[in-house]
């Protein structure tokens, strides 16, 4: 049996593909154009920045109140709670939904709904309340470009705030 052998052809450049890019001769290889990112990752985005405006419109010379305990603490070390849950979407992005809260009271207590409504009612009424609780059913499909422009108001509103 013979060995068969292949024509191989030679690059035309003698140098490797790894020392060319080092020595930047190497062709550029053609750029992608910009994938834009999952609904899923633009709304984590959403709420981390949503997250800091809550708690830093909030602030009095760094410090915030617990809105369903009264604990005062220092803004960074306090969680955005919601009082109704993130998943209704028409309602997760409502200022009118969110309020500084512990993490005694947002996450071991679970958020403290019936603490929480009873002082959002008397902050906002109960009509606007109630108004939220029937609107939280309300089925809502945001674009990536809405996500988009939500992100860069309040990453804008942000820079005006100092903490």
């Amino acid at each position: 049996m013979t060995k068969k052998t292949v024509n191989r052809v030679k690059p035309s450049n003698p140098i490797s593909g790894r020392v060319a890019k080092r020595l930047g001769i190497a062709p550029k290889a053609p750029t992608k154009p910009k994938k834009t990112r999952s609904i899923s990752k633009l709304k984590k985005d959403l709420d981390k920045h949503i997250s800091l405006y809550v708690r830093q419109i909030n602030a009095k010379d760094g410090k915030v109140k617990c809105y369903t305990c009264g604990r005062v603490m220092d803004w960074k070390q306090s969680q955005c709670g919601h009082f109704i849950s993130r998943s209704y979407l028409a309602t997760r992005f409502d200022l009118n939904n969110l309020r500084v809260q512990c993490v005694g009271c947002n996450v071991f207590g679970g958020g403290k709904p019936l603490d929480f409504e009873e002082n959002l009612k008397e902050e906002l009424g109960k009509k606007v309340v109630e108004e939220m609780k029937a609107r939280r059913h309300k089925i809502m499909k945001f674009s990536p470009s809405w996500y988009e422009m939500q992100i860069i108001i309040y990453k804008d509103k942000l820079k005006d705030l100092t903490c």
